[in-house]
């Protein structure tokens, strides 16, 4: 019984571990905004932005993200900066066409 109990605690423990890598292998895919993979602010967010051209910056926070909305070259453009890592939000199809 204890080798069975020893068995099953095992595969979870790998489960999990696999789990933890795709998860970190696929946030690791994001594009980097702010380079560094470290926490970042809404006030770098801001200079970078404006750096790159941006004009008329709108900041707010959801959770972990720094949401952005904006205008380059005439286009408005919306982007989410993962604050923890400083990479845009892999799945930033944010579109309300539905």
């Amino acid at each position: 019984m204890k080798r069975l109990i020893a068995c099953v605690i095992g595969v979870a423990l790998l489960a999990g571990s696999v789990g933890l890598t795709i998860a970190n292998a696929q946030q690791a895919q994001a594009p980097a905004f702010i380079a560094g993979d470290r926490p970042v602010t809404a006030e770098q967010v801001l200079q970078k932005l404006q750096t790159d051209g941006w004009s008329n910056v709108a900041i707010s926070r959801s959770g972990r993200y720094i949401e952005v909305t904006g205008s380059r070259n005439g286009e408005v453009g919306k982007m989410a900066v993962d604050s923890q890592t400083g990479r845009l939000r892999a799945d930033n199809d944010d579109d309300d066409d539905d």
